[in-house]
This record gives C-alpha cells, structure tokens and sequence, in this order.
C-alpha cells in the first residue's frame, strides 16, 4: 500500500471528474500527484500566500451537509475521503497559482494538461484547442505593470515638481539673505564712519591725502543743532563720524562724490 506522501499521478484527460457549483475543480490530491508534490506542499503554499487566494474564485472550502453530500455521490466514491471534516477545491485559477508557486517544469506540464484535458469539459478531438490561462494572465501581469510604471512615472513627475518648488524657495531665500547682507554691510560702513550720511577725518584724510580739525567740525554741528555720530575704531575705541553737511560747509568736501552714493 503507498505512503500517503507517494501520490500515484493520474493523467489529466484521465481524472475523475469532480464539477462543483458548476465548474470543475480538482482536489489537493489530485493536484499534489499531477504537480509532484505532497499536500502538505499544496497547503504549505496556500497558508503562506493565502493573499493570492480569493475564495469562490480559486478554491472553495466544502463541509458540512454541503460536504456529506458530495461524499455520497457515487462518482466521487474513492476521490473524496469520507472522514474528512473539511474539503478544499481548486478551480482552474487556483491550480495556476499552485503551478506558480511550485515552479518546476512538471507543475506547468501539468498544469498545461489540466487546462487542456480537463477544466474545459468539451471533447478534446472535437473542439480547437483552447487559449491558455498563462497567456491571460500574463497580459493581466503586463497591464498591471504599465500601471505600476505610470505611477512610478507619476511620482517622479511629483518628485521633479517638489523639487523645483525648493529649489525656487531655496533661491528666493538665499536672494533675501544676500539683500539683508547688502543691508548690514551698509549699517557697518555708516557705523565704521565711511559713507555718504557721516565719515570720520581719518576715512577723508586717506582718500583726499588733507589735514582735517575736528573742532570746526564740532562747533558747526554745535550751531546747527547737529551730533556727530561714534562709530568702532581699533585704535581709540570709538571716534566721531561727522555729517555730510558739516563737511561741505566747512571744507567744502562732499560726501557722495567722495565715497560714491551707494544704493
């Protein structure tokens, strides 16, 4: 007697024919011994890729009075174990899937055989031969990749767009930090006593090669309601920068030719 491991293969066009809610389907035994595994494979590989399986499309669970009944059909006597509580069926699409799964040249052999022989249920030296499952499949396998390349395409497209946003926020800011640069540069120039508005007598005397006293300068602001404004120096800590106006009036020099007006 053979070990329940040692399932005896049966051909397909030889199969005993098994039709459930009007389809044919074939049992994990029979699979298991077409495809050359043992059910515990066959159901090694449902359990772990069940996400694959949609019942009532690639298998059916029996049991029940459902069950009972399809035990005590005489052309299922010797098919269908009478002690099982539970009964798996595989349409043809389930039959794919395992054939996927198991991936050896005799589960597609196989597999080939049943579409051919078997799940058609038609006369197989009357009829054309059938269009392959595979080849359906395959064009469902394709369809589904120009959409994952469309998305993919999709999110690229996205991606480019984000980037370009950054990339425009990141000039627009590094633009405003090169305006509040420009700015401070400024404040520095006024506050270090060399611009248009104020300039100490040591900024002038460099640029002119003169002699300047501070004190006209001083007594002219004093009339006129003028400061002077302290500006950083290395030497001194601080000096005075005097106004523009001062300059002119006393030695005639103006500013803005001097330095140049910045803007």
């Amino acid at each position: 007697m053979a070990k329940k491991t040692e399932l005896v293969a049966v051909e397909a066009k030889d199969l005993q024919i098994i039709e459930y809610r009007g389809q044919r389907v074939a049992t994990t035994e029979q699979l298991a011994a077409g495809y050359g595994a043992t059910e515990k494979m066959i159901s090694n590989n449902f359990s772990r890729n069940q996400n694959r399986f949609i019942e009532g499309k690639h298998y059916f669970d029996v049991e029940g009075e459902e069950l009972q009944s399809l035990k005590n059909l005489p052309s299922l006597r010797g098919v269908v174990d009478k002690r099982t509580p539970r009964l798996k069926l595989w349409t043809e699409r389930g039959a794919a899937n395992h054939a996927k799964m198991l991936e050896t040249d005799r589960a597609w052999e196989y597999y080939n055989d049943l579409t051919e022989f078997y799940f058609t249920q038609r006369d197989t030296k009357a009829l054309p031969a059938p269009v392959e499952l595979s080849k359906l499949e395959i064009i469902q396998i394709a369809l589904e990749s120009e959409k994952g390349r469309l998305a993919a395409e999709e999110r690229a497209d996205h991606a480019e767009r984000t980037k370009s946003q950054i990339s425009r926020k990141r000039e627009a800011s590094a633009l405003g930090k090169l305006s509040a640069a420009t700015r401070k540069c400024r404040d520095l120039e006024e506050r270090l006593g060399e611009s248009v508005k104020h300039a100490t007598i040591t900024k002038v005397e460099n640029l002119t090669n003169g002699e300047y006293k501070f004190t006209p300068l001083r007594k002219w602001c004093r009339e006129n309601g003028v400061e002077a404004v302290d500006v950083p120096d290395p030497r001194y800590g601080s000096v005075k920068a005097w106004p523009a106006a001062a300059w002119m009036a006393i030695y005639g020099i103006d500013l803005k030719s001097l330095f140049g007006e910045k803007k």
